[in-house]
């Protein structure tokens, strides 16, 4: 006779469970892992914030070089202590309040001004021969004398719009100092007050070789951009102040 052994666990046992140090010791590992992460996390996020200007600058530059040569017009970035712009070149440069006046009216419609509308007009057929009863459904309105071509559809009325000028602004914040370094200047130069700087991008795609640097009292960006491609080639974030 043979008896067959059960290798199983016995019945009712319970399968394996985690210990109460297990447990804990996963738990230790899962804050130790949030407490290194969270922080690098926090400062990736103000990272990003902090070079937003910087971001902007870098596709606005690429757009106003590619306008530039796709019209064969010189483009321009405008400086001033309240913001960045981007535009056609031909605007006052002398001083901010005179520029920024002449990119608010270029960027308002014009008021009072009358718009003119094209009224369809529609010419009446002359046919030859005597007048004979009007076909059915053709009451009313003569007949097409035979080889003359019938009255042009009317088309419906259209109105000229008015477009605005390309341009782009990218505003900084209050408290923000804005710096420009060009080629052949001495040293960089801080926008205050009235002071413009203008970076002109020719037909070609060409411009001088610049370096944009924003700070505020938290961080300061600095920006280098190539003088043949207008792409950004170096990039520097310093945090000053200590908070995480």
């Amino acid at each position: 006779m043979f008896w067959h052994r059960h290798i199983g666990p016995p019945r009712g046992s319970r399968g394996p469970a985690f210990t109460l140090i297990e447990i804990v010791v996963a738990l230790t590992i899962i804050a130790v892992i949030a407490a290194i992460a969270i922080p690098t996390i926090k400062g990736l996020g103000r990272e990003e914030k902090a070079r937003a200007p910087v971001a902007a600058l870098a596709a606005l530059v690429q757009e106003v070089r590619q306008r530039a040569v796709k019209e064969r017009r010189p483009y321009q970035i405008v400086f001033e202590r309240g913001g960045i712009h981007g535009l056609a070149d031909g605007f006052p440069s002398g001083k901010r309040e005179d520029f920024l006046a002449a990119l608010d009216e270029a960027r308002t419609p014009p008021l009072g001004q009358e718009i003119e509308r094209t009224e369809p007009v529609t010419t009446a057929v002359e046919t030859a021969g005597p007048a004979g009863p009007a076909p059915a459904g053709m009451a009313g309105q003569p007949p097409s004398a035979e080889g003359t071509p019938p009255p042009a559809t009317p088309s419906p009325a259209t109105s000229p719009r008015w477009a605005p000028p390309w341009s782009v602004s990218i505003a900084l914040e209050e408290k923000t100092d804005c710096e420009v370094l060009f080629w052949g200047d001495g040293e960089w130069d801080l926008l205050e007050g009235d002071d413009l700087r203008r970076w002109v991008f020719q037909p070609s795609g060409l411009a001088s070789p610049g370096r944009v640097r924003v700070r505020t009292a938290a961080v300061e960006v600095e920006a280098g951009f190539d003088a043949l491609t207008g792409e950004l080639v170096r990039e520097r974030i310093e945090f000053l102040d200590s908070q995480p």
